[in-house]
């Protein structure tokens, strides 16, 4: 039944998508996407998406690190180290950590705007080529050869 209702759907938006009547409407639906994902409520989601995500960053450096001391308190029970060797190795690990953990968050926050200016590039220049197609019919085809009065032949 799933798989039926799919297929209905997909002849229905490939019929709308694929008529002269359907681009003006596939236009006017990405018009209503774009005005829909810039709305404060959208963009307050986005922040929230992504705080969650630099959240999860945060902790996965803290799992990371608690299982980087037991491992270098296991490595280091045997070699005669002693606590402050610990301790330096783990304050070492966390400023790594930490350093990763930003460079991902600044990783996620430049992904993040160039698929804004991704999302912007795209409605502008399609705004333009919709102005340019609507202000210049294109042009017709003839079906007579450059001589003139003979139907151009097809060579094979």
């Amino acid at each position: 039944m799933k798989g039926k209702i799919l297929f209905v759907v997909g002849l229905g938006v490939g019929y709308v998508l694929g008529t002269r009547a359907g681009r003006e409407r596939y236009e006017q639906m990405k018009r209503a996407a774009e005005s829909v994902w810039n709305t404060p409520a959208v963009q307050q989601g986005v922040g929230t998406v992504k705080d969650f995500a630099m959240t999860r960053v945060g902790d996965v450096s803290d799992t990371v690190l608690d299982g980087l001391k037991s491992f270098i308190g296991n490595a280091t029970k045997g070699s005669g180290a002693t606590k402050q060797d610990i301790d330096r190795a783990a304050r070492s690990a966390k400023r790594k950590i930490s350093k990763a953990a930003s460079a991902a968050k600044s990783a996620v926050d430049d992904v993040a705007s160039k698929l804004e200016d991704a999302i912007d590039d795209t409605s502008e220049s399609d705004a333009s080529e919709s102005a340019t197609s609507e202000s210049k019919p294109a042009p017709k085809r003839s079906t007579t050869s450059s001589r003139g009065d003979t139907p151009a032949a097809s060579e094979s």
